[in-house]
């Protein structure tokens, strides 16, 4: 691979994330992310129409392979920013993060790099965590807010040790039961160029304020793709950085203020039947599974197959009611 080519080319959006960006940034690069070389990535970041933008010492501190730019136009959705990244990129895979607070845990890009070898059109994802001890839509209710966050992430030195991101998150809601359930969506989804371009990118018709379920919905059609494998790697993850965002930062089972009568969610999956013509559903693909455990992604694994063992439970419980 020529040196002035990424293999991968990951794709940040960010809105109001001048905290939260420096850090995703940093957990997408070398040395962080391990057995990775600067010239195996690009990352870029589209900056959509941020009231805040990330400081200009920040993007000035940035490597040659991070490139900043504004979106344009700006909408309401953050799909059109991410689709103007994705047509920037120069990689031959495009890993797609849609949420700009995510960060990621240190072998993400090595196993992604190594997924693309082990199938023509590999669909790469992983699970999402929340940090804090509960998901923060909850977690706010109890006092959580950026102050204590700082606190945990500075007290595990993450920088140097980004797997004890493990220790101080949750599984968020879209992969309640970790890697060993279905996912509702990926906050780092990695596609040939040549698939993004066959599935049309992210549908900007998602235009409720933060996107609605664009992301659920991109997930769906690219590991329900009959051309792609869908890979899950293990014992890797995001980890959502809390900035009170649209649905992270409020339960979205509650009243929305724009749809009396219908919840938040109910508004996200009215949209969806608009837009696809059928109900929305969480995708039941099985995954080819790669990666590999740490001793904190172990303790996770465990938290996960409690979360999955209790839900099969559950799910039982009421077949048998």
């Amino acid at each position: 691979m020529p040196q002035d080519k990424p293999l991968i080319s990951i794709v940040i959006v960010a809105y109001d994330m001048a905290r939260e960006i420096p850090r995703t940034v940093a957990s997408f690069l070398p040395p962080y992310q391990i057995c990775v070389s600067a010239t195996d990535i690009e990352i870029i970041v589209v900056e959509n129409g941020s009231p805040s933008p990330v400081a200009q010492e920040t993007i000035a501190g940035w490597p040659a392979n991070v490139r900043y730019m504004m979106a344009d136009p700006v909408t309401t959705t953050p799909a059109t920013a991410l689709n103007q990244g994705i047509a920037a990129a120069r990689g031959d895979y495009i890993c797609a993060v849609i949420d700009g607070a995510r960060m990621a845990s240190p072998g993400l890009l090595k196993y992604t790099m190594q997924a693309t070898g082990l199938a023509a059109e590999p669909a790469v994802a992983t699970v999402g965590c929340h940090i804090g001890y509960k998901l923060q839509a909850v977690a706010v209710k109890e006092g959580y807010c950026q102050a204590i966050e700082d606190e945990m992430l500075a007290a595990i030195d993450w920088q140097n040790n980004g797997y004890d991101l493990f220790n101080i998150s949750c599984f968020g809601g879209s992969a309640p039961s970790g890697w060993l359930g279905n996912l509702a969506e990926s906050n780092a989804i990695t596609l040939s160029r040549r698939m993004m371009a066959e599935l049309g990118g992210f549908d900007e018709r998602f235009d409720i304020p933060g996107g609605g379920i664009v992301n659920l919905d991109f997930f769906r059609r690219a590991v329900e793709h009959p051309d792609t494998t869908y890979m899950l790697v293990m014992g890797e993850a995001t980890f959502h950085q809390y900035h009170g965002g649209v649905t992270t930062s409020r339960p979205v089972a509650r009243a929305d203020a724009e749809t009396p009568g219908l919840s938040t969610w109910q508004r996200y999956a009215r949209q969806y039947r608009q837009i696809t013509g059928k109900a929305w559903a969480v995708p039941t693909v099985e995954p080819v599974m790669i990666g590999g455990f740490t001793p904190q992604g172990r303790k996770a694994l465990q938290r996960a197959a409690t979360e999955f063992l209790a839900r099969q439970k559950d799910k039982t419980a009421a077949a048998s009611t």
